[in-house]
């Protein structure tokens, strides 16, 4: 591993894969609360962790097997998901499909 930039610090991200296969994708599961979480996303918002889930990238974002083109911010299958698998969260989690940045998806 290199070592991290000056003022910086290395952080690992909890990554669970609940599905293994070609076809699929992160979720990015996002939190208000800071203590337990990996790094800010700036306005009070902090990443907890991301989980592998059958579907595809359509340009950055990737979009859960039945929920092509929806915003899964707000669907509650997602952030139940989210609550049951990063105990940080603290019950107060939510989705996004927005990883595609980090695998440098265009």
């Amino acid at each position: 591993m290199l070592p991290a930039a000056p003022g910086y610090e290395h952080k690992f991200l909890p990554t669970v894969n609940k599905y293994m296969l070609l076809d699929g994708g992160y979720i990015a599961c996002y939190s208000r609360n800071e203590e337990g979480s990996i790094y800010s996303v700036g306005g009070g918002i902090y990443v907890v962790g991301q989980i592998r889930l059958q579907g595809r990238y359509i340009g950055r974002i990737f979009h859960p097997k039945g929920y092509e083109g929806k915003d899964i911010s707000a669907a509650q299958k997602f952030k139940t998901l989210c609550n049951e698998t990063f105990s940080a969260a603290r019950s107060l989690c939510w989705a996004s499909g927005d990883t595609g940045g980090w695998f440098r998806i265009q």
